[in-house]
């Protein structure tokens, strides 16, 4: 029976969905095994078969979780229709802290609810049976965004191996600038969605924020892609951010017993020296937008750059609502 709810999956629910059914499987899941029981496919496969809209499709989700750095591979049979396609488990494993999988549980909870999924009913079964859940986080149900509008695009240009431009603003700018880059790994650190592209105009490698893109992602038909998205990509991204995350320090002043302390205490590296915050970021204008949330609650002693944008933002905000 088709699931009267696969008709709204989205094109990143439906990787997701792909992702989840393929990790469990020691040894793989052919495509017709697939289309019948991964939410996404099934819907199109109940109503008309194994149609080219729907293997094109497949062909392009393999793509997309290859341009991510998992490593999806498929059996070599005989005879094609036989192949079996699996996520070998000693080259995609995770290792998660116990505030990591409550997070995760949160949210598979949360996506649950919104989406009447099996996929994530069973993948929030599998993180309780992880040491270090919490099992309070189990039942919480925060309202998480957890879309950027130019996530499809990006991710498209990706598989494609295509040119794109778009209009980039940058903290502090009141103008934006349009950028033609080639995208080469999207991925989502610290909770934001970051692109690592090469940018034509200055012939190198940058790093981008997907929510200061402030308009369409359009592709470049005539313009020659400056190389192309290598499925290491994404581990290689990680890296970097990880190495700007620990380069990037602020020393907070938190009052105990707020909202304050407990998110900034539950960010990863914090260390906490009676009042005494010292924090990890990767980018100092969304840091300063998070941290005037909690007004007095934390108070930057440094760097002095983050306390005056802070301040910027605090006097804004006054005058707005003078």
């Amino acid at each position: 029976m088709v699931d009267k709810f696969d008709a709204a999956v989205s094109a990143e629910e439906r990787l997701f969905c792909l992702l989840l059914a393929l990790l469990p499987s020691d040894r793989g899941m052919s495509k017709a095994d697939i289309f019948k029981n991964v939410r996404g496919y099934r819907d199109e496969f109940g109503e008309d078969g194994a149609t080219d809209s729907l293997n094109k499709k497949f062909e392009r989700d393999k793509e997309e979780l290859k341009s991510m750095g998992i490593p999806l591979k498929t059996s070599e049979p005989d005879n094609p229709a036989d192949a079996v396609y699996f996520i070998p488990s000693d080259e995609y494993t995770f290792s998660f802290s116990a505030a990591e999988l409550s997070l995760l549980t949160a949210a598979s909870a949360v996506w649950s609810e919104s989406a009447h999924s099996v996929e994530a009913s069973e993948a929030r079964l599998r993180l309780l049976a992880a040491d270090g859940v919490d099992s309070a986080a189990a039942n919480l149900a925060p309202r998480i965004d957890t879309h950027d509008a130019a996530y499809p695009k990006i991710a498209t240009a990706i598989t494609k191996n295509q040119v794109v431009r778009f209009p980039y603003l940058k903290p502090g700018q009141a103008k934006y600038e349009v950028r033609t880059v080639t995208p080469l790994s999207v991925v989502n650190y610290d909770g934001r969605w970051h692109l690592l592209a090469f940018d034509h105009d200055r012939e190198a490698e940058r790093t981008f924020l997907l929510r200061r893109i402030v308009g369409k992602v359009a592709p470049v038909s005539q313009a020659t892609p400056a190389q192309k998205p290598d499925t290491r990509a994404a581990g290689l991204f990680i890296e970097h951010l990880n190495e700007l995350w620990d380069s990037l320090e602020a020393t907070i002043r938190v009052t105990p017993g707020t909202k304050a302390s407990v998110a900034l205490a539950n960010r990863r590296s914090t260390t906490i020296d009676g009042e005494t915050y010292t924090i990890h970021y990767l980018d100092e204008a969304v840091l300063a937008d998070e941290l005037c949330e909690y007004g007095a609650e934390a108070i930057v002693l440094s760097p002095l750059s983050l306390r005056d944008a802070v301040i910027a933002r605090l006097e804004r905000l006054v005058d707005d609502h003078a």
